[in-house]
């Protein structure tokens, strides 16, 4: 990620090779408050929200009784996501 001042304002660019983008910790930290989560189904060990994380597979895995966080990988806009399409 790169960032440049832009007259008191920032103007932040992302960029990367991958699809390994973790959510900032202060906006999953208003989100958690608010609905408890008990597991993170899109995460690696290096950017896990909660303790409970699937790294792999995670829409193939059972999410019940959990309360879900996920911020999933960026992909294509015509594919499809979510336990929602089974």
């Amino acid at each position: 990620m790169s960032s440049k001042s832009t007259g008191g304002k920032e103007n932040v660019h992302f960029s990367s090779k991958t699809d390994d983008w973790a959510t900032p910790q202060d906006f999953y930290d208003k989100l958690d408050a608010e609905f408890h989560f008990d597991l993170d189904a899109c995460a690696s060990a290096e950017n896990a929200k909660h303790p409970r994380y699937y790294s792999e597979n995670s829409l193939e895995c059972d999410w019940e009784p959990f309360r879900v966080f996920m911020n999933p990988p960026l992909w294509p806009r015509d594919r499809k996501v979510g336990k929602e399409s089974e």
